[in-house]
């Protein structure tokens, strides 16, 4: 609500003539300004330069590409980021489908000044933003998040030691679209091809390797698993880069089993002497039925873990998405939108308040289509997995 500026009760009174003391109106009349020393001239004349010089430095600079954070500067105009991806047309997705990137209202408009400026600013974009219309291409608040081309995905990742996944099912698929991307094969790209029979790779294409349960046996859990395996098969899809190994970790609870602890340690551990950050991605919401302590547990948890590596390792928080107008009447009480709502706002203050950065979900999913009322298919995966490479682009690499 705007406020009315507030009303003077009379006009302004012009000063009274007192004696002995002239005003500048009286100086006027009699021809002539009010004396200044010549030491007051030329501090006026210096601040009137510096003022010039500091317009003329902040248009010159406003010409330029500025970066308040590390993110390489694209100016490319590819129509279709999945053209030469397999899967393409036999999946029937186009980025265009899921990506609109920012068009300048202006023809002085400089392109770069439409996205994020910043890891904040980016981050609230992402989380605040909304669709025009039910399944249509998503829009951040604000400003905008890119679309990488695979090759900018690795220069991002080179700048990091490893990338961990960790959490339950909302993740699990994320990290399943960020292999896709990595692969380039929206057909197949999220799962170990080569255990599987010609049968199974029919059935599992698409949407169907987040959908189906004997599908999702077959998930990548480790880069590691495809670096050793992919190249022997008859089925090759490798990574277009593969220096920077990442791992999807399950969890359902808090705290979570000794194994899982350890395999985290490991990539803590993986390079000693290594400066490079470990990114770490987490989120666990449904697995829980949305219990609040079990996720500010889990988040003590494994930061206390990170903290003891004594390196460097940014965390993500992943809010939960939205839930789907398929969900079940029986799950709407404990899982329906409004509890949806409130776990993502109560934890992302959780988070906030450990220092970790955190993104929601709910809007990006909240006009989505979903298969079941909880998980969404590779429309939804693969922009989400964009989202964090966008967040990975404006880390640190030291």
């Amino acid at each position: 609500m705007a406020y009315p500026f507030p009303r003077f009760s009379s006009a302004p009174q012009t000063p009274q003539y007192v004696k002995g003391v002239e005003s500048p109106s009286s100086w006027q009349s009699r021809g002539f300004d009010k004396p200044r020393s010549r030491a007051t001239r030329w501090l006026l004349l210096s601040l009137i330069a510096t003022a010039v010089f500091l317009v003329f430095l902040a248009k010159s600079l406003a010409s330029r590409p500025r970066q308040t954070d590390r993110i390489p500067f694209s100016h490319s105009d590819i129509d279709d980021f999945f053209d030469h991806f397999e899967g393409r047309q036999g999946c029937g997705i186009a980025s265009t489908d899921i990506y609109i990137p920012p068009v300048a209202l202006h023809p002085t408009t400089k392109k770069h000044s439409l996205y994020c400026p910043n890891r904040a600013k980016l981050l609230e974009a992402m989380s605040g933003g909304g669709r025009h219309g039910f399944d249509t291409p998503y829009f951040p608040l604000g400003c905008h998040f890119r679309w990488f081309t695979t090759p900018e995905i690795c220069m991002i990742l080179d700048r990091f030691d490893s990338v961990i996944f960790l959490g339950d099912n909302t993740i699990r698929h994320i990290y399943s679209a960020f292999n896709m991307l990595l692969r380039e094969n929206i057909a197949l790209g999220g799962l170990k091809e080569w255990e599987m029979k010609e049968s199974e790779r029919e059935v599992c294409r698409c949407d169907n390797q987040l959908s189906r349960p004997e599908c999702l046996a077959y998930s990548i859990l480790d880069s590691r698993a495809l670096r050793s395996n992919d190249a022997s098969s008859g089925h090759s899809s490798p990574y277009l880069c593969d220096r920077t190994p990442h791992v999807f970790i399950p969890i359902d609870r808090s705290p979570a089993a000794e194994d899982l602890h350890n395999t985290f340690n490991s990539f803590l551990h993986r390079e000693p002497d290594s400066y490079k950050p470990i990114a770490v991605i987490h989120s666990l919401s449904l697995a829980t039925s949305l219990a609040w302590p079990t996720a500010t547990s889990s988040m003590d948890e494994w930061v206390t873990i990170a903290d003891m590596s004594q390196k460097n390792v940014p965390f993500l928080w992943v809010g939960p998405n939205a839930a789907g107008h398929l969900k079940p009447p029986s799950q709407i009480l404990s899982q329906g939108n409004n509890a949806l709502w409130h776990y993502t706002i109560e934890m992302a203050k959780e988070a906030e308040a450990r220092q970790l950065d955190t993104v929601g979900m709910y809007n990006f999913t909240l006009q989505a289509g979903s298969w079941d009322g909880t998980y969404y298919g590779q429309e939804v995966v693969l922009v989400q997995a964009m989202m964090v490479i966008n967040w990975l682009s404006r880390l640190e690499s030291t």
